[in-house]
């Protein structure tokens, strides 16, 4: 096989069942993923299931993570083990020993795990977060009291020059 070939990522795949230990795929479309040691841009599928791997976003019924990364998941179940994600929205949401930027869920389960923002109907579980749903409220009335205040004043200003 060509060295080069193999170091490239390969184009999009369309499937019933993909299993893909090492190595990369663009995008990936099937029922059920299950992907070790390896990575994809895209996955749009019912099942998913990363070990030790990475995905760019992840769109699904149900997501599994362990040791894996990802930039985006989308899906009604989502478990996260070990691992980290730059966004998370689903109806239930586990993050075990896990990172997340922004977790947006019904109920989230979190063990040992930080997120920075966090907005959910219901949290199970001890979890640090920069800003949580209150925190989000009153950032954005502070914020809009903010702007306003500087337009007004901006207003006035404007005004008395003429």
């Amino acid at each position: 096989m060509d060295p080069q070939k193999q170091s490239e990522p390969e184009e999009g795949l369309t499937a019933d069942v993909i299993h893909l230990n090492g190595g990369t795929i663009g995008a990936i479309s099937a029922d059920a993923v299950q992907i070790q040691r390896g990575g994809a841009t895209r996955i749009i599928a019912t099942d998913v299931e990363l070990r030790q791997g990475a995905a760019g976003v992840v769109t699904a019924e149900n997501v599994a993570m362990n040791q894996s990364w990802a930039m985006g998941v989308r899906a009604t179940h989502i478990g996260l083990a070990g691992g980290g994600a730059g966004m998370v929205m689903g109806e239930q949401v586990g993050l075990d020993n896990s990172r997340a930027g922004l977790t947006l869920a019904r109920r989230a389960d979190l063990t040992n795990s930080n997120t920075f923002i966090l907005l959910a109907r219901e949290v199970n579980g001890p979890v640090e977060t920069v800003l949580d749903t209150r925190g989000a409220v009153a950032a954005g009335l502070v914020a809009g009291i903010a702007i306003g205040l500087v337009l007004f004043v901006g207003g006035v200003l404007s005004r008395r020059r003429l």
